[in-house]
């Protein structure tokens, strides 16, 4: 399954201290307008007869250069009018997403890589010192192998051509399921060309737009090399889950990626960052960047990733639903007055509520059809941060007296949720579930709000039939909005 093409309407312009954000509606004609705001474009490829004379070739040959042209010349604009885009990657299978490079087994003696420059079963012995490791493959190109989670097959767009590539499998002993190792380590002509594979690559992970992963959680690294960051990813498969603990570095002129996967649970960042640790120790120096410092491993936001920084990405979001299917995000746009979100926060009209900027997304589930199952996302920037927190005391007090407002509601104890966003900007406030009985049964909705510094960030999600998020992940979707968020100015 290949993710889905899907270039959103740019936003308004704000200003230089408000920073705009995601909402959703509920099922009404909102989201069936959200709908048509994806695009889609389909190819019809007419071809002449090959019996056409040599004149009529020329002719088709002229036509070909003049095609070519203008797609390079609308392709120039597009990428100059969208900096900030993010390609879609395929979902599986062959070259690991790296770049492609051309060097061949045995030719381990010229270039700054080699198989001594890889990951050791030696190495990979602080990964888990309960098992034994042994390298499985070693391949010097990027035509065969498994992708690193959230990468896809071929190399990203605009991403320099490495000129070494080394992907090296290791397996561990335990069965099927025990720990794998995929180390991935490319190396580029010159130190800009690297640090644009970097950032490329880093925010191919903060994305992570391929069907069946989403971002678990985000890990600040640091001494490792000039460059690094960690995430762990979940990868869903029917009822069975991988969990996939990444971590990216660079030095000089090389490249890390290092995944390791196990079912269910993941293996510590620490210990995949000391894992990368000891193979920069011995790339360092002949790629001409930053040896070992003082290594460290925080909680923080993942890579800055998706087409609207400070929104969530599409991969911060789980697959829900039975199948596996990627979500699929509408514009940016001021907040509409008729969203009521679960009827308990009536004291708050976010389209009017006093503050320097708002906004609002949706994100949809494509395959939960006529139902629009979905996502609400709804930014604010206030006056500072104590606007901001009374703003989140305001609808924490509604929900928990939500029964008194309407005898029809039932609300959950709410969920006390934080977490640490950029800059080390503490991000703090509530989940619950809200239940609303009517004639035709009772809807059911999920609410987060957090702030950020001055900014607040409010989630929404109205759960339908098997298209619902457990209790964990809708904190991590909450708190994950007010790490996005802190990205941004």
């Amino acid at each position: 399954m290949a993710p889905i093409a899907f270039a959103p309407r740019r936003p308004h312009p704000v200003d230089d201290e408000t920073t705009t954000i995601l909402p959703r509606s509920r099922p009404t004609k909102h989201r069936t307008q959200a709908l048509d705001a994806i695009d889609d474009y389909d190819d019809d490829d007419e071809r002449l007869p090959l019996s056409r004379r040599v004149k009529v070739a020329l002719f088709i040959g002229a036509i070909a250069a003049v095609v070519v042209i203008g797609l390079v010349v609308g392709y120039g604009v597009l990428v100059g009018k969208q900096p900030q885009s993010q390609p879609s990657l395929p979902p599986s299978g062959g070259t690991g997403g790296f770049g492609g490079g051309s060097q061949q087994p045995g030719q381990t003696g010229t270039g700054l890589l080699s198989d001594a420059s890889m990951l050791s079963p030696s190495q990979a012995k602080v990964l888990d010192r309960s098992r034994t490791w042994r390298v499985a493959t070693t391949k010097h190109s990027g035509s065969e192998g498994t992708p690193a989670a959230c990468f896809g097959t071929e190399p990203v767009e605009g991403q320099a051509t490495p000129q070494q590539e080394i992907v090296r499998v290791l397996k561990s002993s335990g069965g099927n399921n025990a720990p794998v190792a995929l180390h991935a380590a490319t190396a580029y002509g010159s130190p800009e060309n690297a640090i644009q594979a970097y950032t490329i690559a880093s925010k191919t992970l903060g994305t992570c737009a391929v069907a069946g992963f989403y971002i678990e959680s985000g890990h600040l690294v640091g001494g490792i090399g000039d460059q690094a960051a960690g995430v762990v990813v979940m990868e869903v498969d029917g009822k069975k889950t991988r969990a996939h603990s990444v971590v990216i570095n660079r030095t000089g002129r090389v490249m890390n990626v290092l995944d390791v996967v196990q079912p269910s649970k993941e293996i510590a960042m620490i210990n995949v960052a000391k894992a990368v640790a000891q193979v920069n120790s011995g790339q360092c120096s002949a790629a001409g960047g930053a040896c070992n410092g003082k290594r460290y491993v925080k909680d923080g936001p993942p890579p800055l990733g998706g087409d609207e920084p400070g929104y969530l990405a599409t991969g911060d979001l789980p697959p829900a639903g039975a199948k596996v299917d990627l979500w699929v995000a509408t514009a940016v746009e001021p907040p509409k007055n008729d969203f009521q979100g679960s009827g308990c926060e009536t004291a708050v009209n976010w389209a009017t509520v006093k503050a320097k900027s708002r906004s609002t997304r949706v994100y949809l589930m494509q395959e939960s059809g006529k139902d629009f199952f979905g996502l609400n996302e709804i930014a604010l920037t206030m006056k500072d941060p104590k606007a901001a927190g009374e703003l989140v005391d305001t609808v924490k007090s509604k929900l928990s007296h939500c029964k008194t407002i309407k005898l029809t509601a039932s609300v959950t104890k709410l969920k006390k949720v934080t977490s640490t966003g950029a800059e080390d900007t503490k991000v703090s406030g509530w989940t619950s579930v809200v239940y609303q009985k009517s004639t035709q049964g009772t809807a059911k909705y999920r609410v987060g709000i957090v702030s950020a510094g001055s900014k607040v960030v409010y989630t929404f999600s109205n759960p339908i039939g098997r298209y619902d998020f457990t209790n964990h992940q809708w904190n991590t979707i909450a708190v994950r909005g007010g790490e996005r968020i802190t990205q941004v100015n």
